[in-house]
């Protein structure tokens, strides 16, 4: 019996995109996540039952949040506008096919409705820290939370959580603060049952906070700090309590609707916090203290020519504004989540800081030492 077996022609002008349709049906941005049942014990070869998208899933805080959801056999989703090479490592963070990426434009409405249609959970962690050619605060912390918000609302999402910030306030002195207010609001016209997370200043080894202070070792004349960093107090969060804040709240309908704040568990002067970030690095600390206009002129022009640009005036603000907090909103306490203190995590986010006049140092003074200044 003769079998008559059909080819598929390979297009002229090859390529890898083109090879990986032939041999896969489909290029790999053209792959859909469709809700699975839950099914399996609950690990990571399960189905949880929860597909997510996860806006600002490539980011420092998304990485953590998305390795949280995908141990539990969540579907994922992950938008991203970067080079695909840049997110290979967040593949390995769930099973195979289970997470799954497109690339977005934030503005284009029809890719971001496309990206939540399919889904039961939207997570927008977007958050701008500053203004570039291409996304002004509004752009990403409000019109963009906006447009989220409104797709999820007309395709029916079960849950929305929105990242937004700690001190958030329409009538801060900082730009990014009353963006971020802004977005609360647009997001809750939109789709009232969402939740909103207000955090503090989050801390990790790819952060933004710990890595920024940490490096300003290499400066000749100590630290520069505004007011020397004793008008400031802050309450940093560590980021895998947030990540588990976050994935919390993906299965406990009771937090749909409410205002979160997340924070950790001591309050520390900028002084003491940046000298204590400075001790577990091992390095002898030393502060400046500089006029806001002298930091103001020098950031004016680091803003126009640094590419990633670590300090800005804006963020000058936020560095130096105390954190609020409001006593009557939920927390990482009402989550069930304990929460993680500086000293028992600090060796492992800082080491990669520690030079070799380091290297042997006795870490268990060290953090005694860290105990007795804070007492």
């Amino acid at each position: 019996m003769m079998l008559n077996l059909s080819r598929r022609r390979l297009p002229q002008t090859l390529t890898v995109s083109s090879v990986r349709t032939v041999i896969c049906g489909s290029s790999i941005n053209d792959r859909k996540l469709h809700q699975l049942a839950k099914s399996g014990r609950g690990g990571r070869s399960s189905y949880s039952g929860i597909l997510a998208t996860v806006f600002g899933g490539t980011g420092f805080t998304g990485r953590y949040v998305i390795n949280r959801l995908g141990r539990v056999g969540t579907q994922i989703m992950v938008p991203y506008r970067c080079d695909e090479h840049d997110i290979r490592h967040i593949r390995l963070m769930g099973d195979l096919g289970q997470i799954m990426f497109r690339p977005f434009s934030l503005r284009d409405t029809d890719a971001v409705s496309e990206l939540v249609k399919h889904s039961n959970v939207v997570i927008n962690l977007i958050g701008q820290d500053w203004e570039t050619r291409n996304y002004t605060y509004e752009d990403a912390n409000v019109e963009g939370a906006r447009a989220i918000a409104r797709a999820c609302r007309d395709h029916g999402v079960e849950r929305l959580i929105h990242v937004s910030a700690l001190n958030v306030d329409k009538n801060s002195k900082s730009h990014w603060l009353r963006s971020k207010a802004a977005g609360e609001e647009a997001v809750l016209e939109e789709f009232p049952d969402a939740t909103i997370v207000r955090p503090s200043d989050i801390y990790g080894q790819e952060d933004r906070f710990f890595n920024y202070y940490a490096e300003l070792r290499m400066l000749p004349f100590g630290v520069p700090l505004l007011d020397g960093g004793l008008k400031a107090t802050k309450i940093p969060l560590y980021v895998a309590d947030f990540a588990k804040a976050i994935a919390k709240m993906t299965v406990d309908d009771t937090t749909a609707g409410r205002i979160y704040e997340l924070y950790g568990p001591h309050e520390y002067l900028l002084y003491d916090l940046v000298g204590t970030i400075f001790r577990y690095s091992a390095r002898r600390f030393q502060t400046i203290t500089l006029p806001q206009w002298m930091f103001n002129a020098f950031l004016s022009v680091m803003e126009t020519v640094g590419y990633i640009p670590w300090l800005t005036r804006d963020k000058l603000i936020r560095q130096n504004l105390s954190d609020r907090v409001t006593p009557e909103l939920p927390g990482l306490e009402d989550l069930g989540i304990e929460k993680t203190t500086i000293d028992k995590i600090a060796t492992f986010v800082l080491r990669r800081h520690v030079g070799v006049s380091g290297a042997d140092i006795d870490w268990d003074l060290v953090r005694k030492l860290n105990t007795q200044s804070r007492t």
